[in-house]
């Protein structure tokens, strides 16, 4: 019970650490953006797309109720299967500012970004996914970063515009509060992992084009060739990205499994590097791995040590996570969401992601890997 208590406390104080650490850098930054800049930096922003019929057009309308007004849109579909391609053809007839591409090479994400950067004129790239939404002062609100000349590029926060009062929310609520407050403050990593929600100056991105086409995450893959260039990457907490999040536990499985199987692809690739985040990340993700394999080696040695062990270990991920819990339920003020996202969504989830992570990590020698492709709600 110490080791689950002490877990607890340290994820907490660690997480709002990160929290507040990120809000400082944040205010920091904002002091150095003149006031009254009289530069209008144009924003070229990069949706790619497969299938996404029942999203593309209400995302697209969205960001064209943005305040500021000197943006593109360049949507690059990947020979979607449904209407999509349709419903953009005529988007396009309505908007000036709206450029729609057809895929010409390999499928996949990272080879549509380098596609459609051919066709962008602007100052400052935007990536954005296809589900997602945005207030009409994002763009306004962010562009201001990029008045300060050290700044050339910055990650943006976000939430769900879906959440359902059900245990498969709760659960990703819980995995990316852990996410956000630990590694986007930059504390423990300098590399973010995300790629919706992406500005980033053009001549910066230049440096670390083309990104390789068989990746299975682009972002990883991106976030990785831009520390080697030493470009800071800061994650901003508003305004924020409105996304989907996934709405059944078979799409989540394959989901996460694309995230691990292509994140530990890139990360092994990047020790050549010999960068100390690189061998970080690779350190934990091999003792999650390895410590239940351990554990279960000394059960054949000494039973009760081998089954004290492995309790040290589950009280160690378990109060970790379960911190992420206790500070969602501090924020929303409901007891009895607290209780069961402590008991019963924190365990599920820490099941359910190491299954996840094993059935990737022996999946890394697989010839053909697929992007599977989630099922979004109609919006």
């Amino acid at each position: 019970m110490e080791v689950l208590f002490f877990s607890i406390i340290f994820s907490m104080i660690f997480q709002l650490s990160g929290k507040y650490f990120n809000l400082y850098k944040t205010i920091l930054k904002r002091k150095n953006i003149q006031k009254n800049c009289n530069e209008n930096l144009k924003i070229s922003i990069i949706i790619p797309t497969y299938n996404e019929e029942s999203v593309i057009e209400k995302s697209i309308n969205t960001i064209q109720k943005s305040t500021y007004k000197n943006f593109e849109i360049i949507v690059i579909d990947d020979n979607s299967t449904d209407k999509t391609f349709e419903i953009l053809k005529k988007l396009e007839k309505k908007y000036d500012n709206l450029k729609i591409l057809k895929k010409q090479n390999e499928r996949g994400k990272a080879q549509s970004l380098n596609e459609a950067i051919v066709y962008t004129k602007g100052d400052i790239i935007l990536f954005l996914d296809a589900d997602t939404l945005i207030e009409e002062n994002f763009l306004e609100e962010h562009i201001k970063y990029f008045y300060n000349a050290k700044i050339n590029m910055i990650y943006v926060d976000f939430e769900a515009y879906n959440y359902k009062e059900k245990l498969i929310y709760d659960y990703q609520e819980i995995y990316f509060e852990f996410s956000r407050n630990i590694l986007y403050s930059n504390i423990f990593s300098k590399v973010v992992f995300m790629g919706n929600g992406v500005f980033i100056r053009k001549k910066t991105l230049e440096k670390v084009l083309p990104l390789d086409n068989t990746t299975l995450v682009d972002d990883v893959h991106l976030a990785i060739k831009l520390n080697q260039e030493k470009i800071n990457q800061i994650f901003i907490i508003y305004p924020k990205t409105k996304i989907q999040y996934t709405t059944n536990f078979k799409d989540l499985f394959f989901q996460h499994k694309r995230w691990y199987l292509g994140g530990i692809e890139e990360l092994i690739k990047a020790m050549k590097y010999k960068d100390f985040d690189i061998i970080f990340i690779n350190l934990i993700i091999f003792t999650i791995l390895i410590f239940p394999i351990i554990s279960f080696i000394i059960m054949l040695i000494d039973l009760k040590i081998g089954i004290d062990f492995f309790k040290y270990y589950i009280s160690i991920v378990w109060g970790l996570n379960m911190g992420s819990a206790i500070l969602i339920g501090l924020k929303n003020g409901k007891f009895l969401k607290l209780l069961i996202n402590i008991f019963i969504t924190t365990p599920i989830m820490l099941i359910f992601e190491y299954s996840i992570l094993v059935t990737a990590f022996f999946n890394l020698n697989k010839k053909e890997k697929k992007w599977y492709k989630v099922k979004r709600e109609k919006i």
